[in-house]
């Protein structure tokens, strides 16, 4: 059973919900001000310590301070979404019933330490079916977005892998390195990103950005 039916499963049959085109910039800037900002996080290696194809919920591992980290995201306002690729499901290493147990756990460690999760979208094709919700690509943040009224320019997106900066930066929000997991082999193809992107060796180390101003950090 999947604990996030809202947007958590594309099959790939749905259109990208794009946001509508620019407007009067009055109108855009007062609607900018009513929408959600968002943090959106990659699973394995940024909100879970990574493990190559975790398949069983006693693997689960939160890093050491991740969770006051992303509670004061939460406290500042922005809505904690994870946005994560399960091939592991295609390939038969596990079934939807493993995954719910892991996230299942993963939710309530967090819980019991004040976080709670907005959403979990998960793209659960392998990588030769073509689906559109596969990271690097934006569908899942698109989503996100256009269901819960988020501002993509104003939100961020931390992840370890080269897919998740691209996922961002295709999506039009801040991507954020992380040195865990993948991060180390991703730190060196960053230069090839037309944009600056922080990097950090662990999420509790993000919490900066809290502090910075929108511009410091725009892309």
């Amino acid at each position: 059973m999947n604990p996030f039916p809202a947007i958590s499963v594309n099959d790939g049959d749905q259109k990208y919900p794009y946001p509508p085109p620019p407007g009067n910039s009055d109108r855009e800037s007062e609607d900018r001000a009513k929408k959600n900002k968002a943090l959106f996080l990659d699973r394995d290696g940024v909100v879970i310590d990574y493990i190559p194809y975790l398949s069983k919920p006693e693997q689960v591992s939160i890093p050491a301070g991740a969770a006051a980290a992303l509670k004061q995201w939460q406290d500042a306002g922005y809505l904690l979404i994870i946005i994560t690729n399960q091939s592991g499901l295609a390939r038969g290493y596990f079934t939807w019933d493993d995954l719910a147990a892991i996230h299942g756990r993963m939710i309530e460690e967090y819980r019991q330490l004040g976080v709670h999760f907005h959403d979990l979208a998960i793209c659960p094709h392998h990588p030769d079916e073509g689906c559109l919700c596969r990271k690097p690509s934006p569908y899942l943040l698109l989503a996100a977005a256009h269901q819960y009224g988020i501002d993509l320019a104003r939100s961020l997106f931390i992840g370890d892998a080269p897919s998740d900066l691209e996922c961002a930066l295709e999506a039009g929000c801040q991507p954020v390195l992380l040195l865990t997991g993948r991060g180390k082999v991703t730190l060196g193809e960053i230069e090839k990103y037309p944009v600056q992107i922080p990097v950090y060796g662990q999420l509790k180390e993000t919490v900066e950005l809290l502090s910075k101003t929108a511009a410091e950090i725009e892309l």
